[in-house]
């Protein structure tokens, strides 16, 4: 497969919000892809910005009737493109709201590519009341690409597992290849005086919060903090200036607060389980209410440095890892 301007990949990002991770799948990807020789065309890149003033405010997630909206738009453009013999089709999220994925039923690539950060197999996904039959619509579209990337071995496993027993016939999400998620390009705290023995950022629902062992942490422990300004600049001084980044989430496909702390100066102890044990030495991670009281003490007397991410150089060498993917023959 050549590149260096011969190639040319029709790129579907997801529709852009104000969190930097998923505005990262907008611009940073076809930016990498320019690098590497590519011609990159964005489908739907002019009418995010109209969408964009539709929204207004602050959001952490794509509004579903926007997002609708936009794939929509993105359907329409790639239904009318002149596909040509070597061009390559990358879409950043197969999931989300998935409507994309049919028009390639109607009209493929030579080459495809797609990117699946979660699904409805989450019991605290958005559309967990539809799931029994929206994940059976998810794995068919998996087989429509030549790879389909994922952020870790925990969510692979799951896409798998979860596949084959509802199918009963054979593996869904066969194709899928672990990358990890790219190492962020953070303008991250330094040398900042701890202020906080304990802080806590998840969203307070069910998905990311166990309420009742925070509770129980801070009853031993005193107050935890909460940070609630929506500035990442702020929130990355905030886990300068704290000790322990406390994460009790009941479910998660990566967690790229475990990195924030870790480039902040903050320890981060989650459970055991999920993604974590791939981002974290045992050290860090706790099986129970007692074993994490002890670790928090631990490190409130200084005896646990910040750790190192064991998937690290996976992160630096996303980028390159799925151009490798989609160079390969």
């Amino acid at each position: 497969m050549e590149i260096g301007g011969k190639m040319r990949i029709i790129y579907v990002p997801q529709y852009p919000t104000p969190m930097r991770y998923q505005e990262w799948w907008m611009w940073k990807l076809p930016e990498e892809f320019r690098k590497a020789g590519y011609e990159v065309l964005i489908l739907g890149e002019v009418y995010a910005e109209v969408l964009e003033n539709k929204r207004g405010g602050f959001g952490m997630f794509s509004p579903i009737n926007l997002s609708i909206m936009f794939e929509t738009e993105q359907i329409r453009q790639y239904m009318l493109l002149d596909i040509k013999e070597d061009d390559v089709l990358f879409l950043s999220d197969i999931s989300f709201p998935g409507l994309f994925c049919n028009a390639l039923y109607h009209k493929e690539c030579p080459k495809m590519f797609a990117f699946c950060h979660a699904t409805s197999i989450n019991r605290f996904d958005y559309f967990k009341s539809r799931s029994y039959s929206k994940f059976p619509v998810e794995s068919s579209h998996s087989f429509l690409f030549d790879t389909v990337f994922v952020g870790s071995e925990y969510h692979q496993k799951k896409l798998i597992d979860t596949g084959a027993k509802i199918t009963d016939k054979e593996l869904y999400w066969k194709n899928t290849h672990v990358t990890y998620l790219p190492f962020p390009p953070l303008q991250y705290a330094k040398e900042i005086s701890k202020v906080y023995n304990i802080m806590s950022a998840s969203r307070p629902t069910q998905q990311k919060v166990d309420l009742e062992l925070e509770e129980e942490v801070a009853i031993t422990f005193g107050d935890i903090h909460r940070p609630t300004s929506r500035s990442w600049d702020e929130y990355y001084q905030n886990l300068a200036m704290s000790e322990v980044l406390l994460i009790t989430a009941h479910e998660d496909t990566f967690g790229y607060q475990i990195v924030d702390a870790i480039v902040n100066g903050c320890v981060p102890l989650a459970r055991n389980g999920l993604a974590y044990p791939e981002l974290l030495p045992k050290k860090y991670l706790y099986d129970s209410k007692d074993e994490l009281l002890e670790k928090i003490h631990h490190v409130l007397i200084g005896d646990v440095a910040v750790p190192k991410l064991l998937c690290e150089k996976q992160m630096i060498n996303f980028y390159k890892t799925i151009i490798e993917e989609m160079e390969a023959d």
